[in-house]
């Protein structure tokens, strides 16, 4: 059974009643008592503004910004280990001593018949790695020694100080190489590392922008849903804001890149570029391999030229005669710069191909030591021979 109005109730009911009777036909509102709004029973009531939206979302932007920072520092220094990589100037000194010049001063008759003289029983390549190594004067003074018909216990002992000699200068010749290289993977690790450094913060900062666009586009959302219940000109100007700032923070994650000052003042890339007379951190024996021709029926095409060659083909420093291309050789052989994660991928990239180049001269070291090897077992066989003969 439904509950009976008390008397003060049923006569407020029967006022309202009245009213509506009352009140003309085309009257959209006509009990202001029961259809009335809170906001007109309350008069000190506001519509909220569109810049007070704005507002709002400002301050929670630059409320939530603590916790949406990247955490990456794009500018650590790298000044404490730049030279940790290049050889010191003691070793720099020690590679300047021409190990042949020393061989070819000695007053004897092995070394003034050696002079000039080109060796007979070595390949093309063998010769022009002993050039490289300061072992031709040697290779050629074991080829005389063995091409003379009496051999007395002095020469014999001759012969196998210089074999002993040649097989010391190819194990410095390996021992170059393998320093070389330790120096341009020191580099690449160097440059790899702030690298990583930088994608690192690229990554933290297109998370941080594509969350900040993905909160702005809902607080719009959200203000113009507010706007619309109140029938405010705000609802538009809510949704074209929030979705230029969204977009805005879209686009920005996707083509900003992070920028850091590299010092690299040791510039082995740069040598290899400029091509100097007299290299600072390339050993004498390297440079003489990466300048001499890569085979002999092309003597024009040399190791630091198929090198150059490499890097523009594969576009490491832009397309030729560009402005690109331009900026690239200013910054890659300078002391350092500015540089972009892309930049530094870059120069990681031509010093990996720098690095596998160089180690190439192991296999000519190889060829050299086999073909000596050769002889001194073809020597030793002939003398065998004519021991049984005898």
């Amino acid at each position: 059974m439904p509950r009976q109005p008390t008397p003060r109730g049923l006569a407020g009911w029967n006022r309202n009643v009245h009213r509506m009777e009352r009140s003309p036909p085309g009257d959209q509102n006509p009990s202001p008592l029961l259809f009335r709004s809170s906001s007109e029973e309350r008069p000190g009531f506001r519509p909220a503004r569109p810049s007070s939206l704005l507002l709002l979302m400002a301050l929670f932007m630059v409320c939530t910004g603590c916790a949406l920072t990247t955490g990456y520092s794009e500018q650590r220094t790298t000044q404490s280990n730049e030279r940790r990589c290049a050889p010191t100037e003691g070793d720099q000194q020690l590679r300047r001593v021409a190990l042949d010049v020393i061989d070819q001063a000695e007053e004897d008759p092995l070394v003034r018949a050696s002079r000039g003289r080109v060796p007979t029983s070595f390949s093309w390549r063998a010769i022009k790695t002993a050039h490289a190594i300061d072992v031709l004067p040697l290779i050629n003074q074991l080829e005389l020694a063995e091409e003379l018909p009496v051999l007395d216990a002095s020469r014999q002992i001759r012969i196998l100080s210089l074999r002993q000699e040649v097989l010391g200068r190819v194990l410095l010749g390996m021992i170059a190489v393998s320093s070389t290289a330790a120096h341009v993977s020191c580099e690449v690790e160097r440059t790899y590392q702030v690298a990583d450094r930088l994608k690192n913060s690229e990554q933290a900062r297109i998370k941080q922008q594509t969350l900040l666009a993905v909160i702005i586009g809902a607080g719009a959302a959200i203000a113009s849903g507010g706007f619309s219940l109140v029938e405010s000109a705000g609802e538009g100007i809510a949704g074209i804001v929030g979705g230029t700032i969204a977009g805005a923070l879209g686009i920005s994650a996707l083509y900003q890149e992070s920028e850091q000052h590299f010092e690299h003042p040791d510039n082995v890339l740069r040598e290899v570029w400029e091509e100097p007379h007299k290299p600072q951190y390339l050993p004498p024996s390297v440079w003489e391999f990466l300048n001499r021709p890569m085979n002999e029926q092309d003597e024009d095409q040399t190791f630091r030229e198929e090198l150059i060659n490499g890097w523009r083909q594969e576009g490491r420093l832009g397309a030729k005669g560009t402005e690109e291309e331009h900026k690239r050789i200013q910054l890659l052989f300078a002391d350092g710069g500015t540089y972009r994660s892309s930049d530094l991928v870059v120069r990681g990239q031509m010093l990996d191909m720098l690095r596998a180049t160089i180690v190439l001269m192991n296999r000519e070291l190889e060829l050299l030591i086999r073909e000596v090897m050769i002889q001194m077992a073809l020597r030793k066989q002939s003398l065998q021979g004519d021991g049984k003969a005898s």
